[in-house]
C-alpha cells in the first residue's frame, strides 16, 4: 500500500472532522485531526511509522484507537467546561 493510500484512508476515517497527514522522508507520519468548522487542532500524533500501516485492518485499528483518544479528550473538555 502506498503512502498516499495510507494517508487517504486515515484522513477518511475521521470524517466529519478534518484530518491532515504529513509524511516525512523517513517514513513517519504526523496526523492532525481538526474541527471541520474552526480548523482548531483537536488531536496531533507524530512519529507514526508507515511500515506498521500495511493494510486496511492495521489502518482501521490505528484509526479506531485514535478516535477513542479523541472522544475521551472531547468528553473531558465538556465535563471541565
Amino acid at each position: 500500500m502506498s503512502a498516499r493510500q495510507q494517508r487517504q484512508l486515515i484522513e477518511a476515517a475521521f470524517l466529519p472532522h478534518a484530518c491532515k497527514c504529513r509524511a516525512s522522508p523517513e517514513g513517519l507520519l504526523t496526523i492532525y485531526v481538526c474541527d471541520a468548522v474552526s480548523d482548531a487542532v483537536l488531536l496531533e500524533v507524530s512519529g507514526v511509522s508507515t511500515a506498521a500501516l500495511v493494510n486496511w485492518d492495521a489502518i482501521d485499528k490505528f484509526a479506531t484507537d485514535l478516535q477513542r483518544n479523541l472522544k475521551g479528550d472531547e468528553q473531558r473538555e465538556r465535563s471541565a467546561g
